[in-house]
C-alpha cells in the first residue's frame, strides 16, 4: 500500500469566509494511524473533494477500491493533500481538488466546469472543502466515461461509480461529510 508522504491539517479554521490551516507532513501510514486511533482534536484531515453534478442532477460518488485504506467508502472524488499540491508555499485545495478529479475518474474541464459554489464541512477528523462542479453530461454519460477511464487503470481508487439525488440514498459507507454536503449541494443548482 502507498506509505508516502501527506499532508495532515492543524488548527483549521474560518477566517473571513476563508478556510485556514496549518499542515503537517506524515507518512501515509502515521496518516492512517490517526485516523484511525488518534485522539489529538487539533489535527484534521483537511482535503479538497469534488463534487460534481450531471445535467440530469444526479450526484457523483465513486466506492473505493478493495486495495485503498477507505475501502468500501463511498465519497466524493478527494484525496489527502500531498507535496504536489503545494504551490508558492502553500497547501492548494483548488489543485489538489481538479488533480484528484481527473485522477480518479478521468474528468477535467471542459466537460466539468467547477462552479463557484463551494464550502467547508467541519465533522470529525475531517474539514472536506468541497467544490460544485457542473457538467452538460447526464449521469449515464457520466458514468460510460468514467468507468471507461477506470477500466484503462490496472488498480483504480474506485470500483464503482454511484449517483445519488438526495440524502436518503446514502447509506453507512459515505462519511459523515458527505451527508453534510450533499443538501448543500442540491439545493446550490448551478
Amino acid at each position: 500500500m502507498f506509505d508516502g508522504r501527506v499532508l495532515l491539517g492543524v488548527e483549521a479554521a474560518i477566517t473571513d469566509e476563508t478556510l485556514t490551516a496549518r499542515y503537517a507532513e506524515v507518512a501515509f501510514s502515521a496518516f492512517n494511524w490517526w485516523r484511525e486511533k488518534g485522539t489529538r482534536s487539533d489535527f484534521r484531515n483537511v482535503f479538497g473533494a469534488a463534487a460534481v453534478v450531471s445535467a440530469d442532477g444526479g450526484v457523483l460518488l465513486g466506492r473505493m477500491a478493495p486495495h485503498t485504506a477507505a475501502a468500501g467508502k463511498i465519497y466524493f472524488p478527494c484525496g489527502t493533500p500531498d507535496l504536489s499540491d503545494i504551490r508558492d508555499g502553500r497547501v492548494d485545495l483548488e489543485y489538489s481538488i481538479s488533480r484528484e478529479l481527473e485522477e480518479e475518474t478521468g474528468l477535467t474541464e471542459p466537460e466539468v466546469l467547477a462552479s463557484p459554489h463551494a464550502f467547508a464541512i467541519f465533522a470529525p477528523k475531517v474539514v472536506a472543502y468541497v467544490r460544485r462542479y457542473d457538467t452538460d453530461l447526464t449521469e449515464a454519460e457520466l458514468k460510460r466515461r468514467v468507468e471507461a477511464h477506470l477500466g484503462l487503470d490496472p488498480t483504480p481508487e474506485l470500483d464503482r461509480i454511484i449517483f445519488v439525488r438526495s440524502a436518503e440514498e446514502l447509506t453507512a459507507e459515505s462519511p459523515e461529510y458527505v451527508h453534510r454536503a450533499l443538501p448543500a449541494l442540491l439545493r446550490s443548482g448551478a
